[in-house]
């Protein structure tokens, strides 16, 4: 644990998150960070870390408009304390001192910028200092979105929660409940959520919007029987675009739930094992085995589906061996898209309040070798994205067969389009483009089931009012 103290309020809590990053890699004691910038133009910073005292200063030009102030500002600012921290812990993160959940608004803001592909990952490098791997992973991810990347203001995504699951996995903290202290809902949800697929639809078409893609997430959408699942689907009228179900617990995956998802015109789907070792499923929370995955892929492979398996590098009690063993036979399949993503002790998760993960050390060494692996196994880089408490300072990353990219993927990470949404816990996000700050504005739907029910149209009203006013 540690204590930090500073002067610069304004920008404490993403420095704090700075500094979280190297908790893992500390002695076992508490140790201390103060930061003092004097205020005004902030050129210079004096920070101590446990007794060791460290001076840097700010050469750049400073812009006089807020915005550019506070992004220069913050830049000297997490770069300096990097600096410190480094020289008394002696460790290189992976990311450097980059935090946030997307990277690639980096990488996208130095080539809009005029930076070329080729020379990114320098330019990366120099900003934060982000390591030489992982500055050459945001420049193909940028390579491999082309022609799947838009910012078409004319399109939305559009978005159907089922906030339900079999069991729920140790490392999860999304909107989602097992589904056995849900069953008195299930059918009112159902109703619930068709009418508000209704709605929003028909708000898309008022608002002369094109639906890029589909996307029903969870939970596991597949956990609702094969009636219920027809009876959402049937809701949504879009046909011969990206559409996908995740259908994520093989458990839940059945001949006659593939057959609607078919008939509605889902093209891609989930099927995720995790790891292919059951003592680790087991250990998660996870009601399946890696023989039920196999069955699952199988099965699912008998449709006309573009297949995305998930895998985690770093569950606990895994081996760098067990994870490559995993990722190996996963390859083997070929899948079109395989996610990888780094365990995160995620607020709200079981795992959060393990500190049994705060030093795992083999991460960084798996995450390394299915991106080489991956790639040499003729799969591209595509999209990638960070959370807060991941362990070893890491990344999710999705790779795909050449050409088999997932736009819904890209355009959500991105933010680059505007989502709505449907369902309990579901958000719906309006992309504002200005001239001098776009943005984004969110409009978040009550999580809980019950409670979303009993305050279903008082809830709707102000979404759609929300969509309406921003969707123009």
């Amino acid at each position: 644990m540690f204590d930090f103290i500073t002067d610069t309020e304004e920008y404490k809590a993403e420095l704090a998150e700075l500094i979280r990053q190297f908790d893992a890699y500390c002695p076992s004691e508490s140790f201390s960070v103060e930061l003092l910038s004097g205020g005004g133009e902030m050129r210079n910073v004096e920070i101590t870390v446990s007794g060791e005292k460290f001076c840097y200063s700010n050469t750049a030009e400073i812009p006089r408009d807020k915005l550019g102030f506070r992004k220069i500002t913050l830049r000297f600012l997490k770069n300096s304390l990097y600096a410190a921290l480094n020289a008394v812990f002696k460790r290189d993160l992976p990311w450097g001192a980059l935090t946030g959940v997307r990277p690639s608004r980096l990488a996208y803001e130095l080539f809009n910028g005029g930076v070329a592909l080729e020379e990114l990952p320098e330019a990366l490098s120099g900003t934060y200092g982000i390591s030489e791997s992982k500055s050459a992973l945001l420049a193909d991810i940028l390579s491999n979105q082309r022609g799947y990347f838009t910012d078409d203001g004319n399109y939305v995504n559009f978005y159907v929660h089922i906030p339900l699951c079999p069991t729920r996995c140790k490392y999860c903290s999304f909107v989602s409940v097992a589904i056995d202290k849900q069953k008195k809902f299930i059918l009112p949800y159902v109703d619930a959520l068709k009418k508000e697929i209704i709605s929003s639809v028909g708000l898309i078409k008022e608002s002369n919007k094109k639906v890029l893609s589909v996307y029903i997430g969870g939970g596991t959408p597949t956990v609702l029987d094969a009636e219920l699942l027809n009876e959402v689907l049937s809701a949504i009228p879009y046909k011969n675009i990206e559409y996908t179900c995740e259908a994520g617990r093989p458990e839940t995956i059945t001949r006659d739930k593939l057959k609607v998802l078919a008939r509605h015109g889902v093209n891609r789907i989930s099927v995720n094992p995790q790891t292919l070792f059951d003592e680790t499923l087991k250990n998660i929370g996870r009601d399946h085995t890696a023989a039920d995955f196999f069955k699952a892929y199988s099965l699912a492979r008998e449709f006309d589906f573009n297949l995305n398996v998930d895998l985690i590098a770093g569950l606990p009690d895994e081996t760098p061996q067990m994870f490559s063993s995993t990722l190996d036979r996963i390859m083997e399949l070929r899948p079109e898209n395989i996610t990888v993503h780094t365990l995160s002790k995620k607020r709200g998760s079981v795992f959060a309040e393990e500190d049994t993960l705060r030093e795992y050390r083999y991460t960084e060494q798996m995450m390394d070798y299915a991106h080489t692996a991956l790639k040499n196994s003729g799969y591209v880089p595509y999209y990638l994205y960070r959370q807060k408490q991941m362990v070893g300072n890491l990344e999710n990353a999705g790779y795909a067969l050449k050409g088999k990219q997932s736009i819904n993927n890209i355009t959500t990470m991105e933010e680059s389009v505007s989502v709505i949404a449907c369902g309990a816990g579901a958000i719906s996000k309006a992309v504002i483009k200005q001239s001098d700050n776009s943005h984004i504005e969110r409009y978040a739907n009550i999580k809980d089931i019950k409670q979303y029910l009993e305050q279903f149209d008082e809830r709707e009203n102000k979404k759609q009012l929300f969509l309406k006013n921003s969707l123009q």
